[in-house]
């Protein structure tokens, strides 16, 4: 595969674009509903569960092993970690944040055309 090569002028123009998502209030708020939640020793400890059980069903999956057990232990896991306030809120501000780069991204790629 061959490597890319991004001009300087493109570098600036995508630094300028990160600058500006910064001063965004979906970005704001993603920022601010993820500080709040990894400062919660309850919500860190549901979000640990859910990696370490996620991690798990990659492996057995990787190995063929993976079971329905397995995969409905992980929807349940994530269920009852969104049912934690914290992590619902931050999540949707996530998915409000990733709804703003994607309009951002067609833009990019209309512009193109």
């Amino acid at each position: 595969m061959k490597d890319i090569t991004i001009s300087e002028e493109l570098k600036q123009k995508a630094k300028e674009l990160g600058t500006l998502i910064t001063k965004t209030d979906e970005y704001k708020e993603v920022k601010s509903k993820q500080e709040v939640m990894f400062e919660n020793e309850e919500s860190m400890q549901l979000l640990a569960e859910f990696n370490k059980l996620q991690a798990q069903n990659h492996k057995k999956q990787q190995e063929g092993q993976l079971t329905p057990g397995d995969m409905k232990a992980i929807e349940q896991a994530e269920l009852k970690m969104l049912d934690n306030p914290l992590i619902k809120e931050f999540h949707e501000s996530q998915v409000k944040f990733q709804r703003l780069l994607n309009e951002v991204m067609k833009i990019v790629v209309e512009s193109a055309r």
